[in-house]
């Protein structure tokens, strides 16, 4: 997928996903396939096109540049083992490949679980990859909806009704 058609299925402007590969928003840059260059289209697989939308729907809900790339890289880390493609955790896979519910919650900055159609998971501590809490209680949690997300990026038209 390049750039144009991530725009296309989800009506985020190219020049937003562009600032959001720009500012390197989405972990690590191993999602580009190939060689960038001039004149030629940054290409990237379905899970990095994931995770491009969801920084710039961050972006478009207010959150800041850094809040936004925490957050994703945090997303990223909960599987330490993967260290090469954090984007290409197991995790992730089953997820945002599958079909079913997919969301993602981050308590108070520091705490991470998802919540897919199998269930929710534990909390896991960010700051301590793989450690899970049971006991935390988050005041304030972000949840980005990563199924409706991975949705509007797999759908070929841009009409999102």
């Amino acid at each position: 997928m390049d750039i144009k058609t991530l725009s296309e299925r989800t009506s985020i402007p190219v020049r937003q996903i562009r600032y959001v590969m720009d500012h390197e928003l989405v972990p690590q840059q191993s999602w580009v396939v190939g060689e960038y260059s001039v004149g030629r289209a940054r290409a990237f697989d379905e899970i990095a096109g994931i995770f491009i939308a969801s920084a710039a729907y961050l972006l478009n809900a207010g959150y800041k540049r850094e809040s936004v790339r925490d957050f994703l890289t945090a997303t990223c880390n909960v599987m330490p083992e993967m260290k090469r493609n954090p984007l290409n955790f197991p995790e992730a896979r089953i997820v945002l490949a599958g079909n079913g519910a997919a969301r993602v919650q981050f308590g108070d900055g520091r705490y991470l679980r998802w919540i897919t159609s199998r269930g929710t998971g534990n909390w896991i501590d960010t700051k301590v990859p793989g450690n899970t809490v049971a006991t935390v209680s988050p005041k304030v949690i972000v949840e980005l909806n990563f199924g409706e997300i991975r949705d509007r990026v797999r759908t070929v038209s841009g009409d999102h009704s």
